[in-house]
């Protein structure tokens, strides 16, 4: 065993080897080489009788390495329990043994250790795992819902809204009379959307509406009681029949099926995946849309409103009032909660009215029909 060790580097002769001369135990000169391999630091030198010899030290069983006045000292146990030192003077050394190592403790890189560890490689590992489950569910789960959303026919798509409508509507107390007049009202608007709209009028204290895909939007009859003009109501439908007419409520419920699909997949759940269309119908007043949906949804209602001289200055109005009564009354204005009104909803709306100008209503059946509504309070 060689102890106390002064090494002197002097040459390197590969990025890993280094020539070095020391001092043995016993006061006499070696030319050694230090070799550095990813587990094991070697000594290896030639002996007085001019044989080679190796020391191996585990990189595990290196204990420490100081700055030394002379230089540098490295300390070794051995599996025996004694310790060895090894001295030298060269930082390039001293910088290489600490690179080399520099996953175990004596190296003193915590960050390179703990990524290094068992544990560290168990969290990264769980983490990627978690992070490809997050980016599954909340982007390429729906994106793959929106791809089969666009798939659909339009006759497809009004006999899938068809069945949702009838699903949903069955909870409800359907308000004859308003929903005639309500009907009335919009055909009167001479909306123009592809899509056949049919309007249903429900008996709810809460402030809300939804759309179907296909055609069918439910309004309860509480938003209505807050509506002062038919420029509101006009702007109300507008908005709704938008949301059917570019595919909104179709590409968001195939998105929300989607999640639900994977999630059912991941715990093997397959009553889950029967049972989503069911749950998405009961839940269609609860479909939020993104504040770019609610944009679009704005933008087109208005461009409605202004094809068929309808005042737009109405679309701003129904905003004003939906903020007032949430405000004001209490209400459960379910309503904001899946059509939020942000400030910059509001501002693009008022911007809007650069393209399509407010100008007085010229249909005066619309005024008419809506009298006729709400004498039926």
């Amino acid at each position: 065993m060689i102890q106390g060790f002064v090494l002197y580097f002097s040459v390197s002769s590969t990025p890993k080897s280094f020539m070095t001369t020391t001092y043995s135990a016993r006061f006499k000169h070696f030319q050694v080489s230090v070799i550095l391999s990813p587990v094991t630091l070697t000594i290896r030198y030639p002996d007085e009788q001019g044989q080679q010899q190796d020391i191996h030290w585990l990189g595990s069983d290196l204990q420490q390495l100081e700055t030394t006045p002379g230089g540098y000292t490295l300390h070794y146990r051995s599996p025996a329990g004694t310790m060895e030192t090894l001295h030298f003077t060269d930082p390039a050394l001293e910088q290489a043994i600490r690179k080399n190592f520099r996953h175990h403790k004596f190296a003193g890189n915590a960050p390179a250790r703990a990524f290094n560890s068992i544990l560290s490689k168990i969290v990264l590992i769980t983490g990627i795992i978690c992070g490809l489950f997050l980016i599954c569910y909340l982007w390429v789960a729906p994106w793959l819902g929106r791809k089969v959303a666009a798939s659909f026919s339009k006759e497809t798509e009004i006999s899938l809204g068809e069945q949702m409508y009838n699903s949903t509507i069955s909870a409800y107390q359907v308000d004859s009379a308003k929903t005639k007049l309500l009907n009335q009202f919009y055909q009167a608007l001479h909306f123009q959307t592809g899509y056949p709209i049919q309007i249903t009028v429900v008996k709810s204290p809460e402030v809300n509406a939804f759309a179907v895909p296909g055609g069918h939007i439910v309004v309860y009859d509480a938003i209505l009681d807050n509506m002062k003009t038919p420029e509101e109501l006009a702007a109300l439908l507008g908005h709704e029949a938008s949301h059917i007419a570019q595919r909104h409520t179709l590409n968001n419920i195939f998105s929300s099926l989607a999640r639900q699909m994977f999630i059912s997949l991941i715990i093997g759940n397959e009553s889950g995946i029967t049972s989503v269309l069911v749950s998405n119908a009961s839940d269609l007043k609860e479909l939020a849309y993104s504040r770019e949906l609610e944009t679009d949804a704005d933008n087109n209602g208005m461009k409605l409103m202004y094809q068929n001289k309808v005042d737009t200055e109405g679309m701003v109005r129904l905003m004003d009032l939906l903020n007032q009564t949430s405000a004001g009354k209490g209400q459960a204005v379910n309503f904001l909660s899946t059509h939020p009104v942000f400030e910059k909803r509001v501002a693009n709306v008022k911007e809007q009215l650069k393209q399509y100008p407010s100008a007085p209503t010229e249909n005066a059946e619309l005024q008419t029909i809506f009298h006729a509504i709400y004498e039926n309070f």
